[in-house]
Formats: C-alpha cells, structure tokens, sequence
C-alpha cells in the first residue's frame, strides 16, 4: 500500500494517527505556538469522543470513519533528513495530545506483558523547536524513564506534558480497566478493540499550505480567528481539487474556471443557513438563477446551472479570479487579514438590509448531511441510510462523493452516464442549491426581529417596481397550519442530528418543486406533512417493532396507506384504543411528539390564536405522584394499570414550569395557569393541558380518576381521527 506521507505538498490528505505517526514523517512545533495547553476536560472529552464514535460506527461489514479533526502544515525544505519535515501551523494541541496517548498505549502494553503489536511506533517524531525540555519530556515519557529522572524539579521538564499524560493514564484507566467498570464495559470494548479502530478508522486531515506562505502571517490570522478549520471547508477544498485534477477526458479546459467559480459561489451562498441563499450572488446571477422577482429557482439541472456561470461574461473575468482555490490557498494570499466572509459576494445594496432576520434550524455542516441523503437516495435504487451526524460528514463525503468506488453505484443508476467522484461533485452542488432554495422558501425559522420570536414560513420576492425585496408568507393558503405543524415537529427533537422529519420535508419538496412561481403546492405539501406525521406515530412510537426513520421516509411506497403495524384488520377501533393507551403510559412515552401532535391537532380544530410550540420537554403528572397527603392513589399508586400514569394524567410544560408547579396539586396548578393569561386563547404551555383545566374550570369540580378517565378518552379520540383510524361518524 501507498505510504500517504509521500503525496505530493499540495494535496490535503486523510492520515489514521498510525500513519501520522509511524516515523514517515516528522513534526516540529515551531517557537510562535504556545505550549501544550491541553487540560483533563479536553483530554477527556477527545478519548470519549474516539470511544463514542466507534460504538456507533458499527456496520455489518465493520466501522466507518471518523474524522478527528485538522492538522495545517507548512512543509519544510531539509535536504539533509531522510523524511519529510512539516512544521505545524493548526492542530497542535490534538496533534501533541495523540503523540502522548500513543506513547501511554505502547508503555501500557510493554508493561502488561501484552501481545498487541506496538513495534511500530519506535521513536516520538514530533519536535518542539523552541522547547527542548518538552521534547525531553516526551522521549523520558515514551522509554518509561521519567520516575528514574533524578533532576526533574531542577531541570524543570514540561509539567503540562506530564499532566497530560497522567490525565490520558487516569482516563484509559476508567474506561478499560475491568477493576474501575466504565460506562463502556456493557458495549464490551476492549482497549485492543479501542486501538484497532484508533490505528485503522480514526482520520486527521493534513492541510499543507503553498511554500510562498507569510507564515507568521497565517498563524495570526488562524489565532486570531479562534477555531479550527471547519469540516465543511476541508469539503469544499476537496470538491474543488477533485475539478482542478480532472483530465481532458472529463471536462473541458475552458469549463474548469466556470465550474470552480460555481462551486465557490454556491457553497459560500448556501454557508450562511441564516442568510437566504439569493443573497450569496451578485445582483446579476441573483435575477439569471432566481429570476426578476427572485422567487423562482430557475435552471433544473446542474447544466442549465452551468450555463448561466458560463454565459455571464462578468462572472468568468472577475469572480474567479477573486473566488475560487481549491484549498486555503486564498486565506493565506497577500492582502486577506482574515478569511473570506461568505456574506462577501453579496452586494451591499438595501436588499441585504434585511437578510438576516431569521435564525435556522441546523447548521451547515448537517444540512449538507441533508443535502447528500437526498442526492443519494434520488440517485440510486439500493437507499443508503446516511446519518445526519456532522461528525461522520467528512467519512460520509468520502463515501459517496470523492472516492473512486463510487463508480460501482452506476449499476443502481436509471441512467447511462458513468457516476466518477466529478460527476458526483457535479450532482452534488446542484442539487445543495436546490435544496438551500427549498428550505429557505418552504421549511420555517425563528423570526429574530421578533421579540416573541415567532415561528416563520415566508419566501423572498421583490416588490413591483423590482427595486426592493421584502419577505412574505410563502403560501397564500395553509401557510399557519404548515407553521404549526412543523414547528411541533422541530420542539420535539431539537437535537439537530436527530432532525429525520427534516429530512422527510426537503426529501418530498426536493421531489415535487416547480421551477415557477408556485413552486409547491400548499394543500399537497401540508397533505404530505401530515402523512409523515402520522408514519412517524404509528411506525415508530406507537408500535412495539418500530421501523427505523430512513426506511419510513424512503420506502414507504404510499404514505396514505400508512396502518397502524401492531394489529390486524379486524380489530374494532374500541381494542385499537386500548392498545395505544398502552404506549401513551407515563414510562411508555418514546418521543414527546405524541403530545406535540396532539396539540398540532387540537390547534387546527379550534384555531387558537395565542397557541405557539415552544421547548417543553417535561412529562408532568397533572395530579402528581408525589404528595404526601395523597388520598386519591393511595391504594393504587404502584399498580401496573394506575391511572395516575395514565396520558389522562399527563401534559407536557417547560423544564422551569415543572420545577415550580410539579408538586402541587390540580387546583392550585389551575390557578397558576390561569392567572393573568388569557388561556381561552391558547396563551398556555400545551393545548391539552388547556384542555386538563377546562375540565375543573367549566365543571367546578375536582381533579378525580373519572374527570382523568374522561379527558384520556377525549384525547385519544382526537387522536385515532387525526390518524385516520376512526372518523367522527365511527361508533365506538
């Protein structure tokens, strides 16, 4: 196999800390870095980080790769050594870090009498040029020779090296050692299983920069930006490499330009996910992609995208030219006292005046996990599950864009084009455009200019006189119930790698959009909404063999003939009832959905003004389970059927609410609610909760277990309507 250590200067390359290290290759950490720095908590959280990625990288064919980070390089010109020399410029911190968890496994190992070949990490090859107590340090740490060292307090060797190596000692320990059970010992790794996937599946980008480099210049500019390169600019560094080193055969020397400028140009636009993605073009691209009223995504391929970059004369002269490496190469050229600013390509015209009002749901880096579920999932007729993990974005990149076996999917393709990693890269940027368009135009936000913070569906359009843009809903029917409803969606899981719903939207709208002025169609796409609502419900947490969400969004052959999977036909809808009130049970409940989903539906019957879905992630006992004096369940608080762990007893209110009221009983809880609210309006946490105190309110009477008896039926006949297993007309 190839050494990667022996590529050429220029190219970014994935390295497993094996191949970083192995002695290939040497490291200097030049005098203008500061001193290793790294304390317990980061150590920690980078071993956790490792372990965490290789439980859940598991496939039926091995793991999957995982993406540590970033080293930046400058390789140093030393004729006289037999390998190369890079001096690191980014990364060192975790670079020095893994050179001292790789020194800790060789000694562990040494002295256990263990059989794990380590022979291959003979000498440290990492070198502190301006601290040779610290190099002293690490070669005393890797022979085992520091307690032996007679003149450690007064020859002062690096404290903070040997900190770091008793915080790796400590943590390894906890996590390995059968005397010290960890949190790990139930998934059964091994610290050999551990090394195996750290010495074959963890990669670090090496990230050379050119040999013309200003590099006191970049280290400020890197220091002073305060993070680490971002996995999705090492992406795109990728994808624009993968046009500069394409052949004759593939493409045309004259559309390279056009194409790395396009590339740029819809990353950078599509980067902001706070910022409408029209506002990431110049005034002319902006009417030619999305037309005078910039409403309408314009070209419906990536050629017609092509196209445009290639006929706009302006485009090829001028933004190239200030836009395009197929690296960082233009972070570090004279005259950039920072890295470029995506917002930078937008004129600042009174347009931009109003472009970052709204606040989105993800990040860029999982919505390009979005991006690629969807490409892949239209492109191939075998679905690929792709996790929409950013850890794993790079591995997933890697996979299915910029490697060379992606050619062995053209045998799942409808099509007679040979799929190669330009091909993809290709694909793959049209179909980022298309989808950033959709989510900006059709998936809501948080509107920031609100002090309310109101959830949002609105579209850019310019006004008649195509002078000024502005915002407006992007429906003129069912735009509040598409609010509504995906809003209850997203408070439900505000993780963001968990968004699968997400992904269900932009996967159907990405399908059905019109490249005119519709673009979709409100009662089709709330229809559809809808549907998935109802999939998710009943193939994944009312059931008692869930589907996975991946196969639910895409192989679910007719979302309409969605069945409730745990009966059979004949089944009355009183047995169904009784089946789901199984699952809507205090310690039964899977996803908090189910009360956000209620509420969706409640909301759309009566039209509460006030109604809004907020965070409220608090299952609450609306008569609550620990009371003293509790007369009501006294005798049967423990038992399995209670009704007070019935859904009649339950509501879902914010974590802060529940620390104040969670203790007290119905009535005063009522009278907390309703004091300076109008509630009849739906100024409350969760409609069903409104639904609890109508109960006491119009009746005057108490909280018992007929008044909770009696509100669970209602509710659960709200809900086997709005699945579509009873209708009003339906007898129980």
């Amino acid at each position: 196999m190839t050494n990667p250590n022996l590529s050429t200067t220029k190219d970014v390359i994935s390295l497993t800390p094996r191949q970083m290290l192995d002695g290939t290759a040497h490291y200097l950490i030049p005098m203008y870095q500061r001193n290793f720095a790294w304390g317990n908590d980061e150590i920690e959280q980078l071993i956790t980080d490792i372990i965490d990625a290789q439980i859940n990288s598991r496939t039926s064919i091995g793991h999957k790769n995982y993406y540590l980070g970033t080293l930046v390089v400058f390789e140093r010109p030393e004729p006289s050594s037999k390998h190369k020399v890079f001096e690191v410029i980014d990364g060192q911190q975790r670079f020095t870090t893994l050179s001292l968890l790789i020194i800790y496994l060789k000694n562990y190992f040494a002295s256990n009498d263990n059989d794990y070949d380590m022979s291959w990490y003979e000498a440290q090859n990492i070198e502190f040029e301006s601290r040779p107590k610290s190099t002293q340090t690490l070669n005393l740490l890797l022979n085992d020779n520091l307690e032996n060292y007679q003149h450690f307090d007064q020859d002062g060797l690096n404290p903070a090296i040997i900190n770091g190596y008793k915080s790796i000692e400590k943590v390894m320990k906890d996590k390995f050692d059968s005397a010290n059970p960890s949190e790990n010992q139930h998934h059964k790794i091994s610290i050999q299983d551990f090394c195996h996937y750290l010495f074959t599946y963890v990669q670090i980008s090496r990230v050379p920069v050119p040999d013309e480099t200003d590099l006191n210049h970049y280290f400020e500019v890197m220091n002073n930006r305060g993070e680490q390169l971002e996995k999705h600019e090492i992406i795109k560094a990728r994808l624009l490499s993968v046009v500069e080193k394409a052949d004759s055969s593939e493409i045309d020397v004259a559309d390279k330009q056009p194409l790395k400028a396009l590339i740029h140009d819809v990353w950078e636009a599509c980067a902001n996910m706070n910022k409408y993605v029209q506002y990431g073009f110049s005034t002319t691209l902006r009417t030619e992609l999305f037309s005078n009223n910039l409403s309408v995504l314009k070209p419906k391929d990536f050629n017609a995208l092509l196209d445009i970059y290639k006929n706009d004369d302006e485009q090829n002269n001028t933004q190239a030219s200030k836009s395009q490496p197929p690296s960082l190469y233009d972070i570090l050229a004279d005259g950039f006292t920072s890295p470029p600013n995506p917002n930078d390509t937008a004129d600042k015209g009174d347009d931009d005046g109003i472009s970052e009002t709204y606040y989105s749901l993800v990040n860029f880096s999982v919505f390009l996990l979005h991006t690629l579920r969807i490409m892949i999932n239209i492109q191939s007729s075998n679905q690929k599950d792709i996790a929409l993990d950013d850890k794993q974005l790079l591995t997933q990149f890697e996979t299915y864009i910029l490697a060379r076996s992606v050619s062995k999917m053209s045998q799942n393709v409808e099509t007679k084009d040979k799929i190669t990693p330009l091909s993809q890269v290709k694909t793959f940027i049209y179909t980022l455009l298309k989808s950033k368009f959709i989510f900006d135009h059709f998936i809501i936000k948080r509107n920031m200019q609100d002090n309310k913070g109101q959830w949002t569906l609105n579209k850019l359009t310019k006004g008649e006189d195509k002078k000024n843009s502005y915002y407006k809903n992007s429906f003129e029917n069912d735009n509040n119930d598409l609010v509504m409803l995906q809003s209850a969606f997203h408070v439900s899981t505000p993780t963001t790698n968990y968004k699968h719903w997400l992904n269900a939207v932009l996967y159907y709208s990405y399908q059905h959009y019109q490249h005119n002025d519709i673009g979709l169609d409100s009662t089709a796409y709330l229809s559809h909404i809808e549907t998935i609502a109802r999939a998710f419900m009943l193939r994944r947490y009312l059931t008692d063999e869930p589907d996975d969400y991946h196969h639910i969004i895409y192989q679910t052959p007719d979302f309409t003939q969605i069945s409730f999977t745990n009966t059979d036909a004949s089944l009355t809808p009183h047995h169904l009832r009784a089946q789901i009130k199984q699952y809507l049970r205090y310690d039964n409940i899977r996803n908090i959905f189910v009360f956000n989903y209620l509420d969706y539906l409640l909301w759309k019957d009566e039209k509460y003004s006030e109604f809004t879905f907020t965070a409220r992630s608090s299952i609450e006992h609306f008569y609550p389970q620990n009371k003293r004096d509790d007369k009501l369940f006294i005798n049967d608080k423990n038992k399995e059927d209670t009704l007070l762990h019935s859904f009649g007893n339950l509501c879902l209110i914010s974590h802060s609410l529940n620390s104040r009221v969670s203790n007290d009983m119905p009535d005063v809880k009522v009278k907390y609610f309703s004091d300076g609210r109008d509630i009849k309006t739906g100024n409350i946490d969760s409609l069903k909760l409104l639904k609890m105190i109508q109960h006491i309110d119009d009746k005057k009477e108490i909280w018992d277990k007929t008044m909770i008896e009696n509100h669970e039926d209602e509710m659960l006949e709200v809900l086997m309507q709005g699945l579509n297993l009873t209708s009003k007309d339906t007898e129980s």
